[in-house]
């Protein structure tokens, strides 16, 4: 067995009541696709989920299935398997109060970017699929994630052209980030640069008073760091840039 298999098997456990969720794990999602990509949030990743379900019942899967472990595989797999189930319909005296929608407002590629950002193994998938052009990959990833078929022609211009929308000092704030995340890069100083894109404050603070970008520049806090880029998605743009995917240029006036 694939330690996709193992995976498999416990997620059809937990989801069929046959097995509790791992210790500490709470799922509240209904919806089997839903409760499936919860459990893997929570959890954090493949390997970590056969790990703990395996000490549930007192075994161990052996190493080297761990070391043939395909992430990108992985996730093809678990999202092609999920996009094919159907929620249990529920009779009319059992529907709950509809909840509010954390997501009410967002753009649909936000939407999307916001579920990626949760697990490694499905960002390395996007960067995999939009550097490969595999369209059919992004679309099973967009209608897990958003319920919707988005073009990722489209997702690339919006996240490539973010600043289009932008007002003034988010303009002026990706300008002048973008320049320090890519003169950081040719310098070969990538873990400073990780270290920014994760938001660390106390890089970000040390970072700004030696940047030549930024040290002439009284409004470069942490705040607006935070607000102008780290939660308007240039991390995500720049991570995808420096694995190889291409961003279109403007469209012209």
């Amino acid at each position: 067995m694939t330690l996709m298999d193992y995976c498999m098997q416990y997620i059809d456990e937990i989801m069929d009541g046959k097995r509790p969720a791992p210790e500490g794990i709470t799922l509240t999602e209904t919806d089997p696709v839903a409760r499936g990509m919860e459990l893997l949030q929570k959890v954090g990743d493949f390997p970590t989920l056969a790990r703990l379900c395996a000490a549930q019942d007192g075994t161990q899967i052996p190493r080297e299935v761990y070391d043939s472990f395909d992430p990108g595989a992985a996730i093809s797999m678990f999202l092609g398997r999920d996009g094919e189930q159907e929620s249990p319909q529920e009779s009319p005296g059992e529907q709950e109060e509809p909840q509010p929608d954390p997501d009410a407002g967002k753009h649909a590629f936000q939407v999307l970017l916001d579920c990626v950002a949760l697990d490694d193994g499905l960002v390395q998938y996007l960067t995999q699929v939009l550097r490969d052009r595999d369209w059919a990959g992004f679309y099973k990833l967009s209608q897990i994630t958003t319920k919707m078929d988005l073009n990722p022609e489209e997702f690339l211009f919006w996240l490539g052209n973010k600043e289009l929308w932008a007002d003034d000092e988010e303009r002026a704030c990706a300008a002048v980030m973008d320049a320090c995340m890519e003169r950081l890069r040719q310098e070969g100083r990538l873990e400073l640069m990780a270290a920014l894109l994760s938001g660390d404050r106390h890089t970000f603070e040390s970072f700004r008073c030696e940047a030549p970008e930024l040290v002439h520049l009284p409004q470069a806090t942490y705040d607006w760091y935070c607000r102008n880029y780290l939660d308007r998605d240039y991390p995500f743009r720049m991570l995808l840039k420096c694995n190889g995917v291409t961003f279109p240029r403007r469209k012209e006036g």
